[in-house]
């Protein structure tokens, strides 16, 4: 019995040890290729200066059954001063998820809008985000599960 104690002690103690004992080949360093090379990331956006952009124009959108409306205000080609998206009832749980992107398409960031309420009769988001943005898409989306859309999403170009 004691065998067996001393033998799963010893197992116990293994990885301790190994840290004890310097790698025989520390300094050796290995180069890995992505594993999809396919699939970019635009980072462009962090070098970008904030902007203000003011708003000159005003471009709406609606849904099918005209039920959520959205629309931006903005200046020039892309520069995005505001956005706002109206669902003509009054509904609570939905968040408000905005994709701006660029003229090449390419998702430049999410921002997340909670409702106001509006005499029980409509819910409205809204923001200034200030952002170069080419194209806008607003959804309203569960408040639990971002994933989950129930109404959109909305499009406007600059």
């Amino acid at each position: 019995m004691k065998k067996v104690r001393y033998a799963i002690g010893a197992l116990g103690a293994a990885p301790a040890l190994g840290l004890m004992i310097p790698a025989a080949n520390a300094t050796a360093t290995t180069s890995h290729a992505p594993g999809n090379a396919g699939k970019t990331v635009s980072l462009q956006h962090a070098n970008r200066p904030l902007v203000n952009c003011g708003h000159n124009h005003t471009k709406y959108a609606q849904s099918a059954r005209k039920l959520f409306e959205a629309g931006i205000g903005y200046s020039g080609t892309l520069c995005v001063e505001s956005q706002w998206g109206e669902l003509l009832k009054f509904q609570t749980g939905l968040t408000e998820r905005v994709r701006f992107y660029s003229t090449g398409g390419y998702l430049e960031r999410t921002t997340w809008q909670a409702g106001k309420d509006i005499d029980n009769q409509y819910t409205w988001f809204s923001s200034l985000p200030n952002s170069y943005a080419h194209e806008v898409c607003e959804a309203l989306v569960a408040n639990g599960n971002h994933n989950d859309v129930k109404y959109g999403p909305l499009c406007e170009k600059t």
